[in-house]
Order: structure tokens, then C-alpha cells, then sequence
């Protein structure tokens, strides 16, 4: 590729990821449809901006890897230990189930023979970790049930790509001594080499990389940190690829072996550039790898496979779930969140083909397939959580079964600002009843005589378990702000009689609050940071208690203008020239203050020893 031309492919993916991401998250989409969009248009069956998408494809999938290693680094080996039920449990289950059923489906909806069906099905029975892990991200889902067995899933299924690998050859009419490269390798020999490179990561990672880092660190040069970082997880990468195996697994295991060293945190700054736009990239090559020709030709057939796929592997889905005991309300959003094609997909595709399971036509027809799968899942996932607002709270189940006795407090949130509500009551011997997504913290409180359970207190079913009805307050200290607003609105609406308490993230969360007709709110970081601006005075030769004047005076007047503002909210435009005119009377206050303080003398009303 020539230096023009590179330059020409750069400025595409930027141009058409600026331009999509932004429309798709105003829709309500995220920013992964956003960049599958844009990969189809400047791709080579619309504008042909982008030719070489296979190319471009090779380069970004680094973005998953560098994923999975922030993912690894995030959990402690005793956490991921933690999980072992749903990884080996679940998904287990999962990858076998799917690609049984789905291979079966092939057959007889395509008619193809059973090796081709048979990769079909454990091709589709992957699921996207890259889309998935993007949407738990954006949605604050992460921490939640939810999103750790939908990790726990992902994580075996890039276990099962050593055994799926292994049997390919077994699939396959070609030869395997006519094969190069890693689909060569016997399953044994390739088993034992995983093995040994799996072995070999936890004791490099434990004996040599904080020598390594440590060393680096002292030449006190940024770049060169940041550098031995992706030098890491590139290395790993590449040494698992030379045998064929997931590359994001191996960078994923690092990660956890260094998730208990001291130099996580520098890892992960140094990392996450690079994944973002590298992510990026990647959703937008994959749509640009979508031969609409093929689509074009028999749009009917591409469609109803697509479906078919879908369908069955969204029942499966839903079944594990609720074998392992899922909510309804969960159930339908792990199925749903789980049901697109994965990345490994067009590997085992690529694989299949050299190794004559698979023909170059039915090679292409399942990428277009699995490319197709991942437009899906925004879709489906704002269509279904809409449907599920909107059903019947009384066919709803709560999550945990709640007490008969009803407590006058339902405190929704159990974080550091819940926390310190629900202590301050405790000590008051006021009765609280506590509803988080973390059982981990639940667990933690529970010994203290707290009445905790385990739920989603964004959905109405669940408040009304918890004896909303009998309620006097209701606090609202959750992360999720559209949840949260969701959950205000409707007791606002159902039980005007409970004074509704908020905590709001910021400003806009704040308004959005207020809008309601709720105005018991209390801006999550607005105390701790006025008091400590307090201290910044201080520290700066201010009086005592000029600086408590002046604090004082920046809480009244920041009351005052919130409350002038807000019927301005929805015009931003107006909004915003408010906004600079209140700082400017804010400054001629604090000039007049200072004026009349040089007036007064020395400002001495008080000292604080």
C-alpha cells in the first residue's frame, strides 16, 4: 500500500466514524452500529473509500486484543475464580447447545453437507466480545449479574477456539500436510503448545515483567513505558496467533496475572488509547467486509438465514439463562446481547475454507451472515428493553423475594453515596431497606441488620416488592442516570405520596431531575469539591473566614441561578448564553465583596485554631 493510499484510508475511517458515531448514540443506537454503518458506506460495495478491508481487518483486531488485556487487568485471579460457575457452566452449555442446534438448522434449511453445516454452527455459536463488552461499557452494565456471566460466556468461548481448532482439520477433504501455517499443526501438538505458551505467560508475566517495568520506570520516559506496554501485549499476541490460537485470550490471561501489580494503573492509562481507536477501526472494517454482491444476488435467502440464526440461537440463550437462574428481565437481555456472530467467526471461516470444509461461496455467504448478526444487536436491544418498560409491572418477578414488614426507606444504591445515607440512618435506628445489582456488597452489609437485596431498583416491579406503597422516602443513589430518571418518573407518576431524594451525577442530570417536579437533590461531588476549593483558599493566605464567606456565597448564588435556569434547559443555545452571563455576575459579586472587605479593615470575625 502505497503512502498516498494510506493516508487516503486513515482519513476515511476517521471521516466516517466522526460523522456516524456521533448520529448513531443521538438514536439511542451506540457507537458500535455508528461504526459498522460507516464502514458500510465507505466500503468497497458503496463508495469505495476503503478497498482493502481485509487489510485494515488484520490490523484492528489488535483492538480486541488490547480489550481483553484492560478486561484482565480489571480482575484479580481470585475474581476470576469467582466466576468459574458461569464460565465453565454456563458457558459451556452455551457454545455446545448453539452450535449443535445451529448446525442442524443449516443443514436443513441450506442443505449443505455436514462438515460446512457443522462449522457453521460452531462459527455462529461465537458471540462478538468486542460489541459486547462495548455496549456493557456504555450502558454502566458491566459490574452488574448481567454483565459478569456475559464476560464469563465470552471468556469460554475464546477457551473452546483451541478445541474448535483442533477439530477443523478433522472437517476438512483437503490434505492436512498440503496446509501451512498454524492449521497444520496436529491437535495434539497444538493442545501441548497451548499449554506450554498458557504456562509460559503466567511465569513471564510473575517473574520478569515488574524487573522489566521497574527498570523502564526509572528512566522516567513516558513513551518508553508506553512503548514496552504495547511491545507486551503485541508480543503475546503474535506468539498465540503463530499457533492458531485466540490472541485476545492470551492478552486477557496477562492481564489477570498483572492485575495484582503495582504497575496496573500505568498500564491501563498507556492501553486505552489505543484500544478505543483501534475498536473503532475494527467495527468499521467489519462492516466494509460485507459483499453485498453476494447479498444483492439472493437478498431473501442472506435474510432468512440471518434469522434462522438468530432465532436459534436467541431461544438457546434464553434457556441457559434461566437454568442458571437469570431474572426475566435479565434473560431477554443476556439473549439478546449474546445473539450476534463473533470476530473468531471469520477466522474459523478463513480456516474452514484452506482446509476444504467450507467453499469460497459458502466462505463468503457465512462472513455476510455474521457481519449482518452484529447490525442486529442495538436494534434488538433498544426494541426489547423499550418492550420491557412497558410491560405490566404484575407480570414482572422481582429478583429477590422481600419481606413482609415494609421499611419507611427504600435507598436504591448501595455505593459510596448510598452508603454513607444508609449508615447515618442506621445510627438513627431508622429502618432502610437496601436494593443493589452488587451482591458482593450486599453480602458486606448484610451482618450489620440491614434489610439488603439483591435487584434492579430501575425497575418499578421490583421497587413495589419492596414495598414502595408503604414507603415514606425513597432515595436514588444509582450510577445509571437514564434509570434512574426511569425509576423517578414512574413513582412520581404510581405513588406521589413518597418524597423522592436524588442524587444527581451532574448538571445535566440534575435538570433532567428537576424537570420531573423533584427538587430534593444533592449533586454527587458538589459538597466534597466546595469544601475542598474551601481548603484551596486556605492554603492560599485567605482568611478563614473569608473563605468560608466566599464558599457560602458560591453555594447561594449556584442555588439561585439552577433554579432560574431551569425552564431554559431544553434551549441549549439560550442555556448556554445564561450560563456566561451568571459566571460574569458571579465575578462582580466577589469583586463587590473584596471591594467592601479593603473597605472594612482586616477580616478577623474569626479564627480557626
Amino acid at each position: 500500500m502505497s503512502g498516498v493510499n494510506l493516508l487516503g484510508t486513515i482519513a476515511a475511517l476517521l471521516a466516517a466514524g466522526v460523522v456516524s458515531v456521533p448520529v448513531a448514540k443521538r438514536l439511542g443506537l451506540g457507537s458500535v452500529l455508528g461504526y459498522l454503518v460507516a464502514g458500510a458506506v465507505i466500503g468497497p460495495y458503496c463508495l469505495k473509500l476503503l478497498t482493502n478491508s481485509d487489510d485494515v481487518l488484520h490490523v484492528a483486531e489488535f483492538g480486541v486484543v488490547m480489550l481483553l488485556f484492560l478486561v484482565g487487568l480489571e480482575l484479580e485471579p481470585k475474581r476470576l475464580w469467582s466466576l468459574r460457575k458461569s464460565i465453565f457452566g454456563l458457558g459451556t452449555l452455551q457454545v455446545i447447545l448453539c452450535a449443535a442446534v445451529i448446525a442442524l438448522v443449516t443443514r436443513s434449511y441450506t442443505g449443505w453437507n455436514l462438515s460446512a453445516a457443522t462449522v457453521a454452527g460452531l462459527g455462529f455459536a461465537m458471540s462478538s466480545t468486542a460489541i459486547v463488552l462495548q455496549i456493557l461499557a456504555e450502558r454502566g452494565l458491566t459490574q452488574t449479574a448481567l454483565g459478569k456471566d456475559s464476560f464469563a460466556v465470552l471468556l469460554f468461548q475464546d477457551l473452546a477456539v483451541i478445541p474448535i481448532l483442533a477439530i477443523l482439520p478433522l472437517l476438512g477433504t483437503e490434505q492436512q500436510n498440503s496446509v501451512t501455517g498454524p492449521a497444520a499443526m496436529s491437535p495434539v501438538l497444538r493442545s501441548i503448545a497451548a499449554v506450554g505458551i498458557i504456562l509460559g505467560l503466567i511465569l513471564f508475566s510473575r517473574t520478569l515483567v515488574r524487573p522489566l517495568f521497574h527498570w523502564v520506570a526509572k528512566t522516567r520516559q513516558k513513551e518508553i513505558f508506553t512503548a514496552l506496554s504495547l511491545l507486551i501485549v503485541v508480543g503475546i499476541a503474535i506468539l498465540m496467533d503463530s499457533i492458531g490460537l485466540s490472541m485476545a485470550l492470551g492478552t486477557f490471561l496477562a492481564g489477570v496475572v498483572l492485575a495484582e501489580s503495582e504497575y496496573r494503573h500505568e498500564l491501563q492509562s498507556n492501553v486505552e488509547p489505543f484500544k478505543g481507536l483501534l475498536l473503532g477501526i475494527f467495527f468499521t472494517a467489519v462492516g466494509s467486509s460485507m459483499n453485498f454482491s453476494i447479498f444483492s444476488a439472493k437478498p431473501l435467502q442472506i435474510l432468512m438465514t440471518v434469522f434462522l440464526l438468530l432465532i436459534s440461537k436467541i431461544i438457546i440463550l434464553k434457556i441457559c439463562a434461566k437454568l442458571f437462574n437469570h431474572q426475566s428481565r435479565n434473560s431477554w437481555l443476556f439473549s439478546l446481547l449474546l445473539s450476534q456472530g463473533g470476530e473468531f467467526a471469520f477466522v474459523l471461516f478463513t480456516t474452514a475454507r484452506g482446509l476444504g470444509a467450507l467453499s469460497a461461496d459458502q466462505s463468503a455467504e457465512l462472513t455476510l451472515v455474521v457481519a449482518l448478526s452484529m447490525f442486529t444487536t442495538p436494534f434488538l436491544l433498544k426494541a426489547t428493553e423499550r418492550w420491557l418498560r412497558e410491560k405490566p409491572a404484575g407480570k414482572r418477578k422481582e429478583a429477590d423475594a422481600f419481606d413482609s414488614a415494609h421499611d419507611p426507606v427504600i435507598i436504591a444504591g448501595m455505593g459510596r453515596f448510598g452508603q454513607i445515607v444508609v449508615r447515618l440512618l442506621h445510627s438513627q435506628s431508622i429502618r432502610a431497606t437496601v436494593i443493589d445489582f452488587s451482591p458482593d456488597l450486599l453480602e458486606l452489609v448484610r451482618p450489620f441488620g440491614l434489610k439488603v437485596y439483591y435487584g434492579d431498583a430501575t425497575d418499578l416491579a421490583v421497587l413495589e416488592a419492596a414495598g414502595i406503597e408503604h414507603a415514606k422516602v425513597l432515595v436514588l443513589a444509582i450510577d445509571d442516570v437514564k434509570g434512574c430518571l426511569r425509576a423517578a418518573e414512574q413513582v412520581r407518576k404510581h405513588y406521589p405520596h413518597v418524597r423522592v431524594l436524588v442524587r444527581a451525577r451532574d448538571m445535566t442530570h440534575l435538570h433532567e431531575i428537576h424537570k420531573l417536579g423533584i427538587t430534593d437533590t444533592e449533586r454527587e461531588t458538589f459538597s466534597a469539591a466546595l469544601a475542598l476549593g474551601e481548603k484551596a483558599l486556605l492554603a492560599l493566605g485567605f482568611h478563614p473566614h473569608t473563605a468560608r464567606k466566599r464558599s457560602k456565597i458560591f453555594h447561594q448564588y449556584d442555588l439561585e441561578v439552577i433554579s432560574k435556569m431551569q425552564h431554559l434547559w431544553d434551549d441549549r443555545a439560550t442555556y448556554a448564553s445564561s450560563a456566561k452571563k451568571a459566571r460574569e455576575e458571579l465575578e462582580r459579586i466577589f469583586a463587590e465583596d473584596q471591594k467592601n472587605l479593603n473597605h472594612g479593615g482586616a477580616d478577623t470575625a474569626w479564627v480557626v485554631k
